[in-house]
């Protein structure tokens, strides 16, 4: 086995990772809607959601600073190594300085439309409009009543990741 196809192997698993877990289709989305998407935690496991985004950002630099030093260039195979980690580690941490679930405490918006349907007791999406774009955030309702999709709800809780929301009376 050749270091070339460690570097091919980490750069195809770091996409694989990324696709598996969202991070290319949200990165998409966010580049033409301005839209963020924070997934529900149940529709993903936690190592996916929360580490699999950071660490394929790592595994992908990996892989391309090992193939483009290793074959482009013909370095030293300790060199190479050594760069291709240093470039793993920076998008390592890069990837966990930058990429953020927002938090729902720092959501300014007071009112927010239903996305997904909220059942009782369940959880929900809502969608909340803030400086002309908008968050998609999981919701639970106060009243553990069913809140249909299209429904504007009224934000009585944003402390937690999972914001508390109730149906907006109509006055």
């Amino acid at each position: 086995m050749t270091w070339a196809f460690v570097y091919l192997v980490a750069l195809v698993v770091g996409l694989v990772l990324a696709t598996v877990t969202g991070l290319l289709r949200d990165l998409r989305n966010l580049s033409r809607h301005h839209h963020l998407v924070v997934p529900h935690p149940d529709q993903q496991p936690a190592f996916l959601a929360i580490l699999g985004r950071r660490v394929a950002i790592g595994m992908f630099l990996f892989g391309v600073a090992g193939l483009a030093l290793g074959t482009r260039w013909m370095s030293e195979p300790w060199i190479t190594l050594v760069v291709a980690m240093g470039a793993g580690v920076v998008g390592l941490v890069l990837g966990f300085a930058l990429i953020r679930r927002p938090s729902a405490s720092a959501v300014r918006s007071d009112r927010a439309t239903v996305v997904r349907e909220i059942p009782p007791g369940g959880y929900g999406q809502v969608k909340l409009e803030r400086d002309g774009g908008s968050v998609v955030l999981a919701a639970q309702s106060v009243d553990h009543a069913l809140i249909p999709a299209g429904s504007e709800v009224e934000v009585v809780d944003s402390t937690r990741s999972v914001v508390t929301v109730r149906k907006q009376t109509h006055e």
